[in-house]
């Protein structure tokens, strides 16, 4: 019995199923009620018959919603059954106007109410009233045969208390159900919520583990590459040097992205804005795009609008996601031909702008069935599963893309072609802080230059580029070209490939003719060609202006002087350090850091080993690790604050950490630091830290 009540009415069944097993006894127990009535009333044959008639329809479709589960079916059948067969026919037999019969609508009316929903609740509802209505104005005109008295004959327990408690008793124990199932739903959902809500947490941990895990040695490499690059060391040490700290880059600029992804609730994204210089902006995009093309078929191409304005108001850690991750994806799907970067500007106003980028490449284009799926979350353009495993990268990059563009008011548009390749176009508003263009030259009147390349595109484009910044330029693409313009006496610069010129004409000869020649070289060309200067490809304003700015003597007087000047920036007289760090590289290289400011340093690789140190002898400033096996770097900040001696209650503490997480800056310094160093650490970040929080007389500046 136990079992049969748990499979009619049991908490695992839909509340329909439920409500409609209700109804069902409920209109058994009507059924048998108003037999009952029947024979006390002494009802002729047709009233047995209609009743008869609708417990055979009513048992077949029972059956049938027990054994489809289309309750809601069944349940309109049977209302339909009921208010235009079997309670009209009931009716009509009975003959009274105030007969039982008419209360009984309403049982039905109740199972609509609680079993049916959408359109066959609304049909339902219609049919009950028509059939209600209809019944009473037939009952009105039509006495019965024995011509009893239209209000006579009314038997309150049968026509009236019967009919009305079990309508009620039906809508008390649908009710009931009904409540109950929503309690269910609602402790189901919480439940969701609270697994959800610890998936989420574990998320969170991961994504803060592998950021530190991934940071810690990107410290290391980064921070060793800054002290290479602030020594005298040869130009193709320092080249590959740039080289590996851009990677380093793209690295963590990959990193950021999941970090975005995981913090991206209902794709909002919170900005941080704030000054950038727009020419180191594209500089350091430009030169990690061509590191990675390096060895590649691709070309890479960049028209950069010499007068947009340098200095920017904005996000530059958002924006510089959207720029790699559009290049990223070029340089992916592209294996031949060219990429080609263009950014300008439109709408400028006193002090904003609206910044366009387009790029363009000659890869394997998208199919015009993925195009409106393109900027959804893990998709990606291969042909199949086998070629998307082989392409690198999380297949979040556009989708985290739009998300900044919409959140800055930005927007982003694609035009593609499969097999023949692709044209991203963005724009983002920015704000105006410095409105010096990003390569105005002072004598670009007195300035022609000969551009030589066989590479027509690149010819064509670094034509364009001259012309914006407003110089005399030609092309020549034969030696009679060349000489041709020579002979004019309006250049006084040659741009040519060290192919070029090898094919058309030997130095000395140029030499003579008093031109300036500028050695265009790729990215990966490390040997010293003879001449006058290098530039690097792809060749634009921001390059150009540099070298024009810059003769190469002038440049390598300057980095003398900027040696020189970085060894004594920031010198400190009589002040001692302790370096607190479980990871041995970062370790070495915090100490070197340091070492280069005149500090005397004393290192711990662990928080007891830090504490052991500062019972012994104090210090000027702490640096000191957040993730550290053991005792972690608040705990290791508060033991030392602990201590007895007097130094350690006003001493500055900086947090080094690669927890990058939202959130992370603010809860260390309310855990007792003053301030926060982001791995990779930054040597002028560090600078600035010992300039900020030491005594003015520990300082030499």
């Amino acid at each position: 019995m136990r079992e049969t009540l748990k499979n009619w009415f049991g908490s695992a069944n839909p509340l329909q199923a439920v409500n409609f097993n209700i109804a069902m006894v409920f209109i058994c127990i009507s059924y048998a009620c108003a037999f009952a009535s029947g024979l006390y009333l002494h009802l002729n044959r047709g009233f047995y018959y209609a009743s008869g008639i609708g417990m055979v329809l009513l048992s077949f479709f029972i059956g049938y919603a027990s054994q489809s589960g289309k309750y809601q079916i069944a349940a309109f059948a049977i209302t339909m059954i009921m208010e235009l067969v079997i309670l009209p026919g009931c009716y009509i037999f009975d003959g009274r106007f105030w007969s039982f019969i008419l209360v009984y609508y309403f049982l039905v009316f109740l199972m609509t109410v609680f079993v049916q929903d959408g359109k066959l609740r609304t049909i339902a509802c219609v049919v009950f009233w028509i059939s209600w209505i209809s019944v009473v104005i037939y009952g009105y005109y039509h006495a019965n045969a024995t011509h009893q008295s239209l209000y006579g004959g009314m038997n309150t327990l049968i026509d009236v208390v019967i009919p009305l408690a079990i309508c009620a008793v039906l809508s008390l124990f649908c009710t009931i159900a009904s409540i109950r199932y929503y309690n269910l739903e609602s402790i189901r959902v919480e439940q969701s919520r609270i697994a959800a809500d610890e998936t989420e947490k574990s998320k969170d941990i991961f994504l803060m583990n592998m950021s530190h895990e991934i940071r810690t040695p990107m410290n290391a490499i980064m921070s060793a590459g800054e002290i290479m690059l602030s020594k005298d060391v040869s130009y193709d040490t320092r080249h590959n040097v740039v080289h590996i700290t851009t990677a380093c880059r793209a690295l963590i600029s990959t990193l950021d992205d999941l970090l975005v992804f995981s913090r991206a609730e209902e794709k909002k994204i919170v900005m941080q804005e704030g000054d950038y210089d727009l020419s180191l902006f594209l500089d350091d995009i430009i030169n990690m795009i061509s590191v990675r093309l390096m060895g590649s078929d691709v070309k890479f191409y960049v028209y950069i609008d010499p007068y947009i304005p340098r200095g920017l108001h904005g996000d530059v850690v958002r924006l510089r996601q959207v720029f790699i991750n559009i290049l990223n994806n070029a340089v992916k799907y592209t294996k031949t031909g060219h990429i080609i970067l263009r950014v300008v500007m439109s709408d400028v106003t006193e002090d904003r702008m609206i910044l366009h980028a387009d790029v363009e490449d000659t890869g394997i284009g998208i199919k015009a069935d993925v195009l409106p799926t393109l900027f959804e979350d893990f998709t990606r353009v291969a042909d199949n599963m086998n070629e998307s495993l082989k392409i690198e990268g999380s297949g979040l990059g556009l989708s985290i893309t739009k998300n900044i563009l919409n959140s800055c008011g930005g927007d982003i548009k694609v035009k593609s072609e499969y097999n023949k390749g692709s044209v991203f176009s963005f724009e983002v508003p920015q704000k105006i802080s410095d409105r010096e263009p990003l390569a105005k030259l002072k004598n670009a009147g007195e300035t022609g230059v000969i551009i030589c390349d066989d590479d027509p595109d690149m010819s064509n484009i670094l034509m364009d580029t001259l012309r914006a910044m407003r110089l005399k330029c030609t092309i020549a693409s034969s030696t009679e070209e060349l000489n041709k313009a020579i002979q004019e006496g309006i250049y006084t610069h040659l741009f040519i490939t060290p192919e070029c010129l090898l094919a058309s004409c030997d130095l000395p000869s140029l030499m003579s003719a008093n031109l300036t020649v500028v050695m265009m070289q790729n990215v990966d060309d490390s040997n010293e060609e003879d001449g006058d200067a290098r530039i690097t490809k792809p060749v634009n304003c921001l390059n150009v202006a540099h070298f024009f700015e810059n003769s190469e003597k002038d440049r390598a007087k300057k980095k003398v002087e900027a040696s020189e000047e970085e060894g004594r920036k920031i010198l400190v007289k009589g002040a001692r350090a302790l370096v607190v760090e479980d990871n041995l590289t970062n370790l070495m290289v915090a100490e070197r850091l340091l070492s280069r400011m005149g500090f005397e340093i004393a290192t711990a690789n662990s928080g007891n080993s830090a504490v052991s140190l500062a019972k012994v002898m104090s210090f000027d400033i702490l640096f000191i690790d957040y993730m550290m096996t053991g005792m972690n770097g608040i705990d290791t900040l508060r033991a030392i604050k602990r201590l007895p001696d007097e130094w350690t209650n006003n001493v500055p503490s900086i947090v080094m950490t690669a927890d990058a997480h939202e959130g992370a800056k603010q809860m260390l310094i309310n855990a007792g630091f003053d301030d926060y160093l982001s791995k990779p650490v930054d040597m002028e970040e560090m600078e600035y830290m010992v300039e900020r929080y030491l005594p003015g007389e520990l300082l030499t500046v």
